[in-house]
């Protein structure tokens, strides 16, 4: 197996080109993404991130079917997504391809406000899509959502976690203990990963790089081992980290910690005592 460096990525247009042109029931192919953006540099780990537009009626032909694929080699592992407009296949080869194929029916396509940071025809059959694009704004992605309402649900939810988690370890059950404890800190970081969509006005990221100093304060604290005490550490530091973020959210928010870190603290003691 020979995996692609370097910039594979304009062969892999072609092939999409070539493809799809000889399919009566594709309108139309648009590029999207960095291979798309002139003023990005496409490198290695760009994928290939395309929009079809397919006839009416014919979408069953390409999602969630994956036979159409077959002439770009061998698929490694896959993706599936839909949002009732625009239904998404996301791909990788076994030599390490990627492609981000969105498929959407060409009456819908004309009749959605059309959102891309960068957007290039590759090949159009279709007025109505040319229309489309004729009326289409570009720039950088709208930043993702989160209501107050919602936001409140991912307090409740995440301190009650965090109880139950506790609990967990006091009955000796770790393997879940260990689950919930991770799906603490992941937590976190969904709600550090809506900041920073907010401080920037986009949820399109391609190089990172902001939120590192988020994942500082992960790796400055020390290591948590698999076990007791180390669960209800881990839990412990995701508390804080979240209070701290939710203080970033809104100056509304008040600290919710203190009720579980003296259950922590409590449950500690307990394991203190079984140990002597």
């Amino acid at each position: 197996m020979m995996i692609q460096t370097g910039l594979w990525q304009a062969q892999a247009i072609q092939d999409l080109v070539a493809l799809f042109e000889a399919h009566e029931a594709v309108r139309a192919l648009l590029l999207k993404g960095s291979c798309a953006n002139p003023t990005i540099e496409a490198d290695t780990w760009s994928d290939v991130d395309v929009t079809i537009v397919v006839a009416d009626g014919t979408l069953g032909e390409f999602f969630p079917s994956l036979h159409w694929l077959a002439p770009l080699g061998e698929v490694y592992t896959f993706s599936q997504s839909s949002n009732g407009y625009m239904n998404t296949t996301r791909v990788c080869f076994t030599d390490f391809r990627r492609f981000d194929c969105a498929f959407v029916e060409e009456s819908a396509f004309e009749a959605h406000p059309l959102q891309s940071e960068a957007l290039r025809p590759l090949f159009s059959r279709s007025s109505l899509v040319d229309e489309a694009l004729d009326r289409a704004t570009f720039g950088p992605l709208p930043a993702s959502e989160l209501t107050q309402e919602q936001f409140e649900q991912m307090c409740n939810d995440f301190w009650f976690k965090g109880m139950l988690t506790t609990s967990k370890v006091m009955r000796g059950d770790l393997l879940i203990a260990t689950h919930l404890a991770l799906e603490l800190l992941q937590d976190t970081c969904v709600l550090a990963m809506v900041l920073r969509d907010r401080a920037t006005g986009t949820s399109h990221h391609r190089a990172g790089g902001q939120g590192n100093a988020f994942i500082a304060q992960l790796d400055a604290a020390p290591p948590h081992p698999f076990t007791a005490a180390g669960i209800l550490d881990s839990v412990q530091q995701s508390c804080v980290l979240f209070d701290d973020l939710g203080q970033q959210w809104s100056p509304d928010y008040h600290e919710q910690r203190h009720p579980l870190l003296a259950w922590i603290s409590f449950a500690r003691e307990m394991l203190a005592g079984r140990a002597e």
